[in-house]
């Protein structure tokens, strides 16, 4: 008789958990409730062991305090060390995620134990991290509800920061107060950001921030910023002898040329009509530009 696994006691209600051939399966009755959920993003890679440790290490917590969620991989495919590209992907995922969820981010993490973790509440949701300015640079805009140094003292079994954050997220995946986790920050550490400038009543200066999957462009320019520019009247960019002007949508755009557009962020990003797949035919290898580089922008 096959088996039929052994139900594990759980505090989220309409939330199963069955334990079938020795992995763990999770059957998720929302009941009108979203669950909160673990989110991990770290510069690990994929084929060394480090992510996957970090998601036992979560699991492990779990089992250990009876606490049940999904585990989430955002991404580990940071560059090394890049803590503006993890920012720029966790703040524009985060939202998509349960109110009360908890997000792990791992990036530059060879400095610990110099460098404190942290845990902050921004937005309704909960983010661990080393405080080496990546958390900070997430909402600028926005104070942190909470903001505590983790200080475990209870917890002499965890000596790793992978150990210490997945303890952090099982206690407040629990309901427990960030508070219990340390003391209270009243700063941290914030890096200073390139941010889009009006040169002059003519020109503004824009950013390229990331550059996507399908290697478009993303500048730091909103749809509201650049709004207030050029209060309505077209604009367009001159890149290496390659003009832009046109936007994604008119009729008429040949495959190969490139186009502004506004994406779900509602940044402003530069993308190419029938990009290629291999990088070679894309806006980001066209224009020679990678993040960090500057983009003038000017009136028609």
């Amino acid at each position: 008789m096959p088996n039929q696994g052994i139900v594990l006691p759980v505090q989220n209600s309409g939330v199963d958990v069955f334990e079938v051939d020795d992995a763990l399966h999770y059957i998720y009755s929302f009941k009108g409730t979203p669950v909160a959920v673990i989110t991990l993003t770290t510069d690990y890679g994929w084929r060394d062991p480090d992510s996957a440790g970090l998601r036992g290490r979560v699991y492990a917590e779990m089992l250990r305090t009876g606490t049940v969620a999904p585990v989430v991989d955002l991404t580990h495919s940071i560059p090394s060390r890049n803590l503006n590209e993890a920012a720029y992907i966790l703040r524009g995922a985060y939202g998509d995620f349960p109110t009360g969820s908890v997000h792990i981010v791992l990036v530059d993490s060879i400095h610990w134990p110099q460098t404190p973790l942290i845990a902050c509440s921004i937005d309704g949701h909960h983010f661990l991290g080393l405080d080496n300015g990546l958390l900070a640079m997430l909402r600028p805009d926005v104070q942190p509800s909470s903001r505590v140094q983790l200080d475990l003292k209870n917890r002499l079994d965890c000596s790793t920061p992978e150990a210490l954050l997945a303890a952090a997220a099982a206690h407040l995946l629990d309901g427990g107060s960030p508070s219990l986790l340390g003391p209270a920050r009243s700063e941290w550490v914030e890096r200073s950001v390139l941010k889009p400038e009006v040169r002059s009543p003519q020109a503004a200066l824009v950013h390229i921030q990331y550059v996507d999957h399908y290697g478009q462009l993303v500048t730091d320019a909103d749809q509201a910023w650049l709004q207030r520019w050029h209060m309505g009247q077209s604009f367009e960019t001159n890149v290496r002898g390659q003009r832009v002007r046109q936007w994604w949508g008119e009729s008429g755009l040949p495959s190969g040329s490139l186009y502004f557009r506004y994406n779900r962020h509602q940044l402003l990003e530069i993308g190419m009509v029938d990009g290629g797949s291999d990088s070679v035919n894309q806006a980001a290898r066209l224009l020679g530009m990678k993040p960090g580089d500057a983009l003038e922008l000017k009136l028609r």
